[in-house]
């Protein structure tokens, strides 16, 4: 009979136990859960668009919408992209800079003709928006160099 107690106890510990690592896993997801709704804003917009830290990311409309032409990662002072003629060559509607360098967009292919400079960390939910007489960038990036200063 003392045997069947001390199975009984044995069974009725591991089932504690079992519940208790239930209730941390549900008490992990929960919290992760709460950090993700905690994301608001640009930032948001971003995420879901997936432009990860140390790229630069172009997509064909506003919002961080549509087609993501541009997921480029950064390289060093001097080096250049070009955005591929059939995959967003003067389509670039919005963009997120998530390295840490500064960049100069060209409207011109192998890094010339007209350029603005953008700062390392950069969004621009529209090009409409930028630029004198409002629109003047909006499709119209052909490609980007990455530069010391602007």
């Amino acid at each position: 009979m003392r045997s069947e107690k001390i199975e009984t106890m044995k069974r009725r510990l591991a089932a504690g136990a079992a519940m208790a690592g239930v209730a941390v896993v549900a008490g992990l997801t929960l919290t992760a859960g709460s950090a993700q709704a905690q994301t608001t804003g640009i930032d948001a917009e971003i995420l879901a668009g997936g432009c990860a830290s140390g790229y630069f990311c172009g997509w064909e409309n506003s919002g961080y919408s549509g087609d993501k032409w541009v997921n480029w990662r950064v390289g060093g002072v001097g080096t250049v992209y070009e955005i591929d003629g059939w995959d967003g060559d003067n389509e670039i509607s919005s963009f997120s800079n998530e390295s840490s360098r500064k960049l100069r967009i060209y409207n011109g292919d192998n890094a010339t003709g007209a350029s603005i400079c953008i700062g390392a960390g950069d969004d621009v939910r529209n090009l409409n928006d930028e630029g004198a007489g409002g629109g003047a960038y909006n499709d119209w990036m052909e490609s980007i160099k990455v530069v010391a200063s602007c």
